[in-house]
């Protein structure tokens, strides 16, 4: 347990937080911006046509959800230092902590979209996928756990 206090998982976390970010901003910015405008728009503050986002919460939880991956996959490769292990334990994380929040926001939001939970929910899983593997080669580059 060590490894979690390492300058080796302080730099595996800090540039898996800038990836896990910069995906979400394409994803959200670009790929499925059309998406949840259509779907989203009446639950959002708008400006110019656009979703406007409180940047410094939407930030805080992207951090603590790219964190919260990071020390998932680590543990994973802790056990199993194979990158099947890794992408596997981090899709399955992302399946939960976006499943936590969409399935929770359809429990008591009034007209939630069921398909907005659907592709978030795919998404969260891609994202823990991908996470598996840039924590699996960021953590051979700057140094295994064990």
């Amino acid at each position: 347990m060590n490894y979690f206090f390492s300058a080796a998982f302080f730099k595996v976390a800090g540039i898996s937080v800038v990836i896990f970010i910069l995906l979400d901003m394409l994803w959200l910015g670009v790929i499925a911006r059309g998406l949840y405008f259509r779907q989203m728009s009446y639950l959002a503050s708008i400006e110019n046509g656009r979703i406007v986002f409180n940047l410094p919460v939407g930030i805080l939880a992207q951090v603590i959800i790219a964190l919260g991956l990071v020390v998932f996959v680590s543990l994973s490769i802790m056990v199993d230092n194979r990158l099947i292990s890794a992408v596997g334990t981090g899709a399955f994380a992302g399946l939960v902590l976006y499943c936590t929040y969409d399935l929770t926001n359809l429990s008591f939001i009034k007209g939630y979209p069921v398909v907005i939970s659907v592709v978030d929910i795919a998404w969260g899983t891609v994202q823990g996928f991908l996470a598996g593997c840039y924590v699996f080669y960021l953590t051979r580059f700057f140094g295994p756990p064990l």
